[in-house]
């Protein structure tokens, strides 16, 4: 009888384990279709409906989604499909043709922005050097999800503007990594350079490993487009999407750059269209769990409360910030409208901002004092930001319909 009793108490848990997961899912697929189906109807992006799904369902609302590690590792996997998809629209000839926009207009936007709000804060208000830098660091990053979604969307992503935004997206990316570096030989007082020398081994070893199996890939993409079962594709991209950002994580890089390249080696060959097709609506399912994270994380009780400091940071963020974004591209040589609408598709916060403070904080490189508001203020950012890209990506569409 105990022994029968041992087996029923554990299919019970089971079973109880089993609902709560239920549960769990369909509060969080159900809270998404609402809020989703909403903003659909007014005529506002989804994205906005993702986030305030996560901020109603997560912990700072009514506490109805629990695992916020969990949802990010589901929602990582969709950034990853989004990065391999975007490298499917760029082949290395079409990358090394931007290469002046990535390492110009990327590097000179990330520099100015964190040089110059890090050199603000040490000089007047006396912050240390380290995590100045690092909440320069946040300012000058933007949402790689959010833009190439909502410019994917209106079908910008080939136009000026949204391959000028691309490119500082991939150099911002790369930056970020560096930032992360620089935590970390901080908080653990190891050395920069040595960080630095383990990301540029790692680049390496990443590009030898992309170019040997490059030579496999590219005809077994194109047999896999050619047979009648799409699952094949399915399974194609998305195993190759996630060796190759395990593998880039394993050499100490971002998953986004690793499944970035991924796509891009596989766009080389003749299956892009079929491997894009198939694994779409993937991505676009993990991206919104991303985004549903996200807003799992933004706590905007405490708004009254830092009010102030929100609205200065608010105002850094975005005029300041797209100031510096439109010089940046001015001076590469785009005309001015086409700077100006790359500012307003940069002009926010991103993940990387909010990783970057959150990992500081939690190491106690960074003040919660100061690094709470930000975090805040970037929250109300990523809100604002698709109205922001959407409204420029479509300005960019009526300009070319009426050049005149």
């Amino acid at each position: 009888m105990d022994w029968n009793d041992s087996i029923r108490a554990k299919g019970l848990k089971s079973m109880h384990g089993t609902a709560e997961f239920l549960i769990a899912g369909a509060t969080l697929i159900s809270g998404a279709f609402i809020a989703v189906a909403i903003c659909s109807r007014l005529g506002v992006p989804s994205i906005v409906g993702f986030l305030l799904a996560g901020m109603a369902l997560g912990p700072h609302g009514l506490e109805l989604i629990e695992g916020e590690a969990t949802l990010g590792a589901i929602g990582e996997l969709g950034v990853i499909l989004l990065l391999f998809m975007l490298g499917l629209e760029f082949s290395l000839g079409k990358l090394m043709e931007l290469r002046r926009l990535i390492f110009g207009v990327g590097l000179l936007q990330v520099a100015t922005t964190s040089g110059l709000v890090a050199t603000v804060l040490w000089g007047v208000f006396s912050v240390a050097p380290l995590p100045a830098v690092l909440v320069g660091g946040a300012v000058a990053m933007s949402s790689t999800a959010l833009c190439l979604k909502t410019l994917a969307q209106e079908n910008a992503l080939g136009r000026p503007e949204g391959r000028a935004a691309i490119a500082v997206l991939l150099f911002q990316d790369l930056a970020a990594l560096f930032f992360l570096v620089l935590h970390d030989a901080g908080a653990t007082g190891a050395s920069v350079v040595h960080g630095l020398g383990v990301f540029a081994a790692g680049a390496v070893g990443l590009s030898v490993l992309l170019f040997l199996a490059r030579k496999v890939l590219q005809p077994l993409s194109i047999w896999v487009a050619q047979q009648s079962a799409s699952e094949l594709s399915q399974l194609l991209a998305i195993s190759v999407a996630m060796t190759v950002s395990a593998g880039a994580t394993y050499l100490g890089l971002s998953p986004a750059v690793g499944a970035f390249a991924a796509g891009m080696m596989i766009g080389e060959g003749d299956a892009r269209h079929t491997v894009e097709r198939e694994i779409r609506p993937f991505r676009d399912l993990f991206l919104g769990i991303f985004f549903i994270g996200l807003g799992s994380q933004l706590d905007l009780s405490n708004i009254s409360e830092q009010f102030v400091t929100i609205i200065i940071w608010l105002g850094i963020l975005i005029p300041f910030k797209a100031l510096l974004v439109y010089l940046s591209v001015r001076i590469s040589g785009h005309a001015s409208p086409e700077a100006l609408r790359v500012s307003a598709i940069l002009s926010h916060g991103g993940e990387f901002s909010l990783m970057l403070l959150s990992v500081a904080m939690a190491s106690g490189v960074l003040n919660s004092a100061l690094g709470g508001p930000l975090l805040l203020a970037i929250g109300l950012t990523l809100l604002v930001a698709p109205f922001m890209v959407q409204h420029a990506a479509r300005r960019s569409i009526d300009s070319q319909s009426n050049p005149t």
